[in-house]
């Protein structure tokens, strides 16, 4: 079995195991725990072995600190994938927990401390990087992200906020800026794809207004991006763009497919609800401009 295959079944095994999860389950059970162990540590190994290359290849510096470049880079919409990194992390994590017999509460704060501190790991690699630096900013709002779901556990206003991401290949920016570098970036690396990627808050309506005719699966998005005007400056570094702003609408794929309420169906419900699909919007900055659907 080649190293992809295995890399891919060991997500899959954690994937599975969140979907299987029975969250009211107390007792811990070795034989399961073993399964998330090992699985997650083949993909953590995975991982490690391919941001290795896409994001380390330089040869390594001594430790070192952002210089403030990391609030301007890709115009902080890479801080919102930090965020969602920490999400996604942690949920994989807590949902395996549970899987293997931890209580819900339990499981979140493993999880929450599982991606902050992958998060953590990510920084302490960047900071010997030479293009980067150990960056505060990404921590906060990965280990932010990663205590997302503990936070919502505890506050019920807060269950009716989520955050979502889309993407869509609109422009070639991205890859056209690493060729005049004279970097070949995969065609389908799309992690730092900044300018296809929008991130999305959304708002459960009829938690904070009383309506009479609202849809209960039908949601309002405020959306972030950045567009496909960087360029390369003197340092041979991306620069410049703006930052686009977005109201749409979101569906809630729990509400919207409520009869698919197996417990299988509730979980793969649940991670279907982290992307934003199609919807109508509104662009409302830089330029206004008015979607039918926003891909």
């Amino acid at each position: 079995m080649n190293f992809k295959r295995l890399f891919s079944l060991a997500l899959l095994v954690l994937f599975t195991c969140t979907i299987k999860a029975k969250p009211d389950s107390t007792k811990i059970k070795k034989g399961r725990v073993l399964v998330v162990s090992s699985s997650l540590a083949a993909a953590l190994g995975g991982s490690y072995l391919y941001v290795e290359n896409a994001w380390w290849a330089d040869k390594q510096t001594n430790f070192s600190f952002d210089d403030g470049a990391d609030l301007t880079y890709a115009l902080n919409v890479d801080k919102a994938g930090h965020f969602m990194g920490g999400l996604f992390a942690a949920n994989l994590f807590s949902g395996s927990m549970s899987w293997a017999g931890m209580n819900e509460k339990q499981s979140l704060w493993y999880g929450a401390a599982f991606g902050s501190g992958l998060q953590l790991a990510i920084e302490m690699k960047d900071a010997y990087a030479p293009y980067w630096g150990f960056s505060k900013w990404d921590l906060a709002l990965g280990s932010a992200g990663a205590f997302w779901p503990v936070a919502q556990y505890y506050n019920d206003d807060l269950k009716a906020i989520n955050f979502k991401m889309s993407y869509y290949k609109r422009s070639n920016i991205y890859w056209d800026l690493d060729k005049q570098r004279g970097k070949e970036t995969n065609k389908y690396a799309w992690q730092d794809d900044y300018p296809n990627q929008t991130y999305w808050l959304t708002f459960d309506v009829n938690h904070f207004v009383e309506t009479c005719c609202w849809p209960d699966w039908l949601n309002v998005a405020v959306g972030f991006g950045i567009d496909d005007t960087q360029y390369l400056n003197s340092s041979n570094t991306k620069t410049g763009g703006n930052n686009e702003w977005y109201i749409a609408l979101d569906y809630d794929i729990p509400k919207l497919l409520k009869k698919w309420n197996s417990p299988v169906g509730k979980k793969v419900k649940h991670w279907l609800n982290y992307f934003h699909f199609p919807a109508p919007a509104i662009r409302i900055s830089p330029k206004l401009e008015i979607y039918p659907l926003f891909l």
